[in-house]
């Protein structure tokens, strides 16, 4: 079977990696992966994936609406000649369109967050339902609370909407052998600047922790617009001297291992990837029960699950920092529970999919 995938452009975020690690399981499978990116940039991911040799196509796409995308992604399915089309992200509003146009009639769209926050505003909503309703496109969900969401957003029924986890190459986790904390405890956030990350929150949780270990540090992986004023916030906080800005990473991996707890105080997500890595770690994690994480983890077995208040955050890291028995306990179940999310047990259920 021949995929093509089309993805914004390979930017540090969930989406991304996931559409890396499917488009790696599927070739594994023996199916041929085409990927297009519709903006030039070149980023530290798609140059992974082509060192892979993964034949990926760029686009030269203008910021906001533009409709010269559908010509042009026309052109390159009727070059490609797909079996299936999958879509990621705002792609969909243009690759669906083209796909038609070029006599394409299978694609799939993975939903990668809550509904309503995957759809930036009314247009792309309308667009979204038209495709989904026309079985133009099949809506997948990451969890059955993002499934959910897609069924109430959009009026679809249930039954329409599959759900796939994600998945990762569980094999490029480094597992922790031990778990008691060295004399600079160590936590770790990977994400992108943004608001849905709250690294303000993190920051002001980070704060108060602080206080009771001021030995602690805090390492920040990631990039995004907001970069820049969190670094100015833990300066006004004077906290700057604990908090590492470690900016994109092309390996997380060591990362995670050499660290004592994950932090993941979302406002609202669909399937974290992050999560899957720190899971696939064995790390002990706090994360806000949000979007699909309650569906990934069980709070006080596998997670301390929290809502996203700064001292609820700090008391739930300050719980396992005083605790080796259970930052012991709960990676150890996460370890576990990360086996759900393998990238050839997704590539397989996205596999049965294509072929239906």
């Amino acid at each position: 079977m021949k995929i093509l995938q089309v993805i914004p452009y390979f930017c540090f975020g969930g989406a991304e990696t996931m559409c890396e690690s499917l488009t790696y399981a599927l070739g594994k499978l023996g199916h041929t992966v085409r990927v297009v990116s519709l903006y030039a940039e070149h980023t530290p991911i798609s140059q992974r994936m082509e060192r892979a040799g993964v034949p990926i196509r760029y686009l030269d796409k203008k910021l906001g609406m533009d409709l010269s995308m559908v010509p042009k992604l026309a052109k390159i399915i009727r070059e490609e000649t797909p079996d299936v089309i999958h879509t990621h992200l705002d792609v969909i509003k243009y690759t669906v369109a083209a796909a038609r146009l070029a006599g394409v009639k299978n694609c799939v769209h993975t939903i990668h967050n809550v509904a309503q926050q995957e759809a930036e505003g009314r247009v792309q909503k309308i667009i979204n339902g038209f495709y989904f309703r026309h079985g133009w496109s099949v809506p997948v969900a990451l969890s059955p609370q993002v499934q959910r969401t897609v069924e109430s957003f959009y009026g679809l029924n249930q039954a329409d909407i599959p759900v796939i986890y994600n998945g990762i190459q569980l094999d490029s986790c480094v597992p922790k052998t031990a778990y008691s904390l060295t004399d600079t405890p160590t936590l770790v956030h990977i994400g992108r600047f943004n608001e849905q990350k709250n690294h303000a929150l993190l920051l002001r949780s980070f704060q108060r922790i602080l206080a009771a270990y001021p030995q602690c540090r805090l390492l920040l992986l990631g990039d995004g617009e907001l970069r820049r004023e969190t670094e100015a916030l833990a300066a006004r906080l004077h906290i700057q001297d604990s908090v590492f800005f470690l900016g994109s990473q092309d390996n997380v991996y060591p990362w995670l291992n050499r660290a004592d707890i994950f932090l993941l105080p979302s406002r609202y997500e669909g399937m974290p990837m992050t999560l899957i890595e720190a899971m696939g770690t064995g790390l002990p994690i706090v994360a806000s029960a949000v979007g699909g994480v309650p569906d990934m983890l069980t709070d006080g077995e596998s997670a301390l699950l929290t809502p996203c208040d700064e001292e609820a955050v700090a008391q739930a890291v300050l719980r396992l920092l005083a605790d080796e028995g259970l930052r012991a306990s709960l990676g150890k179940a996460a370890l576990t529970q990360s086996r759900r999310f393998s990238a050839e047990y997704m590539a397989r259920q996205y596999v049965t999919l294509y072929q239906k």
